[in-house]
C-alpha cells in the first residue's frame, strides 16, 4: 500500500461508517477495513474525522478582487490568472479537491496548469465562457455598446437556434468540460430581472443536443421559475441558484433527474457586504428577494427529494474575515443554518451528491474511487463548523496538505 489513513471516524460521503482504515494505492482507494496492514506512509487519524475531499460545484475562478464585475472588463486576464492561482491553494487548504467553474474563460488555463503540475489546486471542471442571449445576464452591463460586450468576451452570444449551435460548438472547441447557459436574468447584471426567462426552449435544446453529442451536459443559471422550467424541459442537467422555483418545477426536476445548486454563499455576501465590497448598484437592489426566497426553496427541494449539491458561486475575493474565497465551507454552514439541512445532509451535498450530479469519481470513499480525502480534527456531523478544522488533504493519493500547511513539492 502507498498510504494508510489509520483509525479515523469515517464518513464515506453518504454514510457514517465509524472507525476504519483507508488504504490508497496508485491514487485510488483500494481497501476500507478494520484490519491494519503495512503501508509506505501512515497518517494517524485516530480521534479525528475522515471524509471525501470536498467539492464546490459552482465557483468562478475569475481572479477578481472586489465585488464589481463591471471592473473586470478592464483588468488584464493574465493578472487575474495569477491571482486565481493563489485562490486554488487556499481551496486545497480548506479541504476542496474538486471545483466546478461555472463560467470563466481563464479557468481553462488554470485547469490545464493544475493537470500539468505547474500550480497547486483542486481538480477543475471548467465551463469556459458561458452562453448568453443579447440583453442577457451574460452582458453584465446593458448600457455599454453591444459590440464592446462582444469584444470583452466574458460570454458567448447567441440568438436563434443556428446561432446557439455555433456558440455551443465554439465553447466546446475552446476546451470546456460542460456548457453553462443563462436561462434567466440575474442579480449582478444591470437591467434584466432574476425572474425574466432568457433563451427559448428551442435555443437551449439546441445547445443541449450539441453537449450530448460529445458526452457532456448543460448547466443553467436560473433564478426565475419560468426560465428554470424551460431549461429543465429542454434537457439541462443542473439548475444553478433556483431562488424563485415553485413546487411544480421542483417536482419536474426530481422526475427528470436534474440537480439544484442553491448557492447561498454569494447571496449572503451581497446581502451583508455588497456595498462595502463595491457591488454595482443594480445588484444591491435585486438581492433581497432572491436571498429571502432561496431558503424556502432549499427546504422544499429537500421535501420533494431534489438532488442538491453544494456550490458557493464565489467569483471574487472579498477581503472579509468570515466569507471569502478559501472559506467555501461556508456554504455548508448556510445550508444548515438557513436551509434547514442537518450537518450530515449538508456534507452529502458537497461529496456524494456532487459526485452523482457531476459524474466524477471523487466525492465518495470506496474501492476504486479517487484517493481524495480530508482529515479533520473535529466532528462536523455534530458541529458543522468543525469542517474548518482541516489537518490533512489528499488528492489522487498524494498528500497536498499536512498538519494544516501545504506540503512541499518534491
Amino acid at each position: 500500500m502507498d498510504i494508510l489513513i489509520k483509525g479515523g471516524e469515517l464518513f464515506n460521503g453518504k454514510d457514517f461508517v465509524g472507525k476504519a482504515n483507508v488504504y490508497i494505492k496508485y491514487g485510488k482507494v483500494v481497501e476500507v477495513s478494520k484490519e491494519v496492514k503495512e503501508a509506505k506512509e501512515e497518517i494517524d487519524a485516530r480521534d479525528m474525522f475522515v471524509l471525501p475531499g470536498l467539492i464546490d460545484a459552482h465557483i468562478h475562478l475569475s481572479g477578481i478582487k472586489g465585488g464589481s464585475l463591471l471592473k473586470t472588463m478592464f483588468e488584464r486576464p493574465e493578472y487575474r490568472v495569477l491571482r486565481a492561482s493563489k485562490w486554488l491553494e487556499r481551496l486545497l487548504l480548506a479541504g476542496f479537491t474538486t471545483v466546478r467553474d461555472c463560467g470563466e474563460y481563464v479557468s481553462l488555463a488554470l485547469k490545464r496548469a493544475v493537470q500539468e503540475g505547474i500550480i497547486r489546486g483542486p481538480n477543475i471542471i471548467a465551463a469556459g465562457r458561458p452562453i448568453t442571449q443579447t440583453f442577457g445576464h451574460g452582458e453584465i452591463n446593458h448600457d455599454i455598446p453591444l459590440e464592446f460586450s462582444h469584444k470583452v468576451g466574458f460570454s458567448e452570444f447567441c440568438d436563434g437556434t443556428e446561432s446557439c449551435i455555433h456558440a455551443a460548438r465554439k465553447v466546446l472547441r475552446d476546451g470546456s468540460d460542460f456548457i453553462k447557459v443563462f436561462a434567466t436574468g440575474g442579480v449582478l447584471s444591470q437591467r434584466d430581472k432574476p425572474e425574466n426567462p432568457q433563451l427559448s426552449y428551442e435555443e437551449i435544446k439546441a445547445i443541449v443536443n450539441e453537449a450530448h453529442k460529445v458526452g457532456t451536459y448543460v448547466a443553467a443559471h436560473a433564478h426565475g421559475d419560468a426560465g428554470a422550467k424551460i431549461a429543465v424541459e429542454a434537457g439541462v442537467k443542473t439548475i444553478e441558484h433556483g431562488t424563485l422555483l415553485k413546487d411544480d418545477t421542483l417536482k419536474l426536476m426530481v422526475n427528470r433527474g436534474v440537480s439544484l445548486t442553491p448557492t447561498l454563499t454569494i447571496q449572503e455576501v451581497i446581502y451583508r457586504y455588497g456595498k462595502q465590497i463595491g457591488v454595482d448598484e443594480w445588484g444591491l437592489q435585486k438581492i433581497f428577494e432572491v436571498r429571502e426566497r432561496v431558503a424556502d426553496v432549499v427546504k422544499k427541494a429537500k421535501e420533494y427529494g431534489v438532488l442538491m449539491i453544494s456550490g458557493t458561486d464565489l467569483g471574487f475575493e472579498t477581503g472579509l474575515g468570515d466569507i471569502d474565497m478559501g472559506k467555501n465551507w461556508y456554504e455548508l454552514v448556510l445550508l444548515v443554518e438557513r436551509g434547514g439541512l442537518t450537518p450530515k445532509e449538508a456534507l452529502i451535498t458537497a461529496t456524494y451528491n456532487s459526485s452523482l450530479a457531476l459524474g466524477i469519481n471523487a466525492g465518495f470513499i470506496d474501492i476504486g474511487r479517487d484517493g481524495d480525502l480530508v482529515v479533520i480534527n473535529g466532528n462536523p456531523l455534530e458541529n458543522i463548523y468543525d469542517v474548518t478544522k482541516v489537518t490533512h488533504v489528499l488528492k489522487a493519493g498524494r498528500v497536498e496538505v499536512r498538519n494544516g500547511k501545504l506540503e512541499s513539492k518534491t
